[in-house]
């Protein structure tokens, strides 16, 4: 019986602590303006190397970025993936897929809700063939310092991409 009552004693224990620590969720909770004037820096800086076929920049920081725990021959493949992918966008058709960038726009932000820390910035580049749209998932680290944490890009049409039932859930 002492060991029922003992059990039942640390079970309660642990419910209450349990409910004293757990944190509060503030579903309006979202990133400060200098992380998100941080994350378009970062953006601005990228699109910049890319209108400018800087394309071994953009791949190391990629690298840099999202493959920091690929080992050695990862990298070097991941490296060759993406350098070979830019020169095809950067390449006007029929060679290419895309041809010289002349601008960007920023067309979306949105974040997790009840997370300041996590959050997605697309974009929208225009290039002499096609647009292309981004999609920049940053991660803000606890000494607040902004973090690229995800990279995608599709030729998709930007209203479809944006409809879709993934992107729809991760609005604001």
């Amino acid at each position: 019986m002492k060991k029922i009552i003992h059990t039942l004693t640390i079970a309660i224990f642990f419910m209450l602590y349990q409910n004293t620590t757990a944190q509060q969720v503030d579903l309006k909770k979202t990133p400060k303006p200098e992380i998100i004037q941080a994350a378009n820096g970062i953006a601005k800086v990228f699109f910049d190397d890319l209108k400018n076929k800087r394309h071994e920049k953009l791949t190391d920081f990629i690298i840099e970025s999202v493959g920091y725990n690929l080992d050695t021959a990862e990298k070097a493949k991941m490296r060759i993936e993406f350098i070979e992918k830019f020169e095809i966008i950067s390449t006007a058709p029929p060679r290419g897929t895309h041809g010289q960038m002349s601008g960007y726009d920023l067309i979306d932000e949105s974040y997790v809700p009840g997370s300041d820390r996590y959050f997605r910035h697309t974009y929208m580049t225009y290039h002499e063939g096609n647009v292309v749209i981004w999609e920049f998932r940053f991660y803000v680290d606890k000494d607040q310092k902004v973090l690229l944490n995800y990279i995608g890009w599709s030729d998709n049409n930007p209203f479809e991409y944006l409809s879709t039932p993934d992107y729809a859930s991760f609005r604001k």
